[in-house]
C-alpha cells in the first residue's frame, strides 16, 4: 500500500504530486514543525501505525520529512525496523538500504556541502584564476597561453572552441573576451573621433549649415558602433 504523507509548506502542490502519483492514504500534518513527527498524536505516527511490512511511505520532497540529516537517518532507521520503503517523488527511487547509506555519507560530511563553504571555495577559485593567464602572468607558458587565447578570439573563435581547444577553464575564455571588447571598443571610440571630425570637414565642403554636419556626424557615428557591437554580440 502507498501511504502519502503531506507537511510544511506548497500543501496544494504536495497534495497534487501525491494524488498524481495515486497513493492509497494520504496523512498530513499541515504546516507544524518537525517536532510534531516525533509526536504520539500526530498524523505521522498515525500513518506508521496504520502501515504494514512492504507498505510506502510516499512523500513530495524529503524536506517534508526533515532538513537535518541526522534526523532524516533516525527516520530512515525507523521505516527499515518496520519494514517500510521509502518513495521521494522529486528524487530518484531508492531503496530504505540505500537511503540509510548516503544519509550516513551525508551526516559525516555535512561541511563540505555547506552552502557557504561551497560559496566561498567557488570564490577563491576565481580569485586564483583571474592571476593565471593574464599579460602579467608570471609563468611564461600560461602568458603564451593568454595571446593565442587573445588572438584566437580577435579571429572571432567561438570561445567554447577555444576552452576545448586550448583547455582553459570557458570562465577564462570569457574573461579574457571581455578585456578584448574593452580593446576593441576603446579603438573603436578612437577611430569614431577620428572619423566625425573627418565626417564634419567633409559636410562643410557640402553645406555650411551646422546641424546638417551635426546630424551627418552622429549617424556616422552610430552606423560604426552599431555594426562593431553586433559582430561582438555574434562572437558569443
Amino acid at each position: 500500500m502507498k501511504l502519502g504523507y503531506v507537511h510544511g509548506q506548497k500543501m496544494t502542490q504536495q497534495y497534487d504530486h501525491l494524488e498524481a502519483y495515486a497513493v492509497d492514504e494520504i496523512f498530513s500534518d499541515a504546516d507544524r514543525g518537525y517536532a510534531v513527527l516525533q509526536e504520539q498524536e500526530s498524523e505521522f505516527q498515525r500513518l506508521l501505525d496504520y502501515s504494514e511490512a512492504g507498505d510506502y511511505l510516499v512523500v513530495s520532497s524529503l524536506d517534508v520529512l526533515s532538513r537535518d540529516y541526522e534526523f532524516l537517518l533516525e527516520l530512515i532507521d525507523r521505516l527499515s525496523a518496520l519494514e517500510l520503503e521509502l518513495i521521494v517523488l522529486t528524487s530518484p527511487h531508492l531503496r530504505v538500504q540505500e537511503w540509510q547509506e548516503i544519509l550516513t555519507w551525508v551526516n559525516k560530511n555535512e561541511r563540505l556541502l555547506h552552502p557557504k563553504l561551497i560559496s566561498f571555495k567557488r570564490h577563491q577559485e576565481k580569485k586564483k584564476d583571474k592571476d593565471r593567464y593574464t599579460i602579467f602572468s608570471r609563468a611564461s607558458e600560461e602568458k603564451s597561453l593568454y595571446w593565442e587565447v587573445f588572438w584566437l578570439l580577435v579571429g572571432k573563435q567561438k570561445i567554447r572552441m577555444i576552452a576545448k581547444e586550448k583547455g582553459v577553464p570557458i570562465e577564462t575564455v570569457f574573461r579574457i573576451q571581455q578585456e578584448v571588447k574593452r580593446i576593441k571598443l576603446a579603438v573603436i571610440f578612437a577611430i569614431c573621433f577620428f572619423l566625425a571630425i573627418t565626417t564634419i570637414k567633409i559636410a562643410e565642403s557640402f553645406s555650411d549649415n551646422i546641424w546638417i554636419q551635426i546630424v551627418v556626424c552622429i549617424i556616422t557615428t552610430v552606423v560604426i558602433l552599431y555594426n562593431v557591437l553586433t559582430d561582438s554580440e555574434q562572437n558569443l
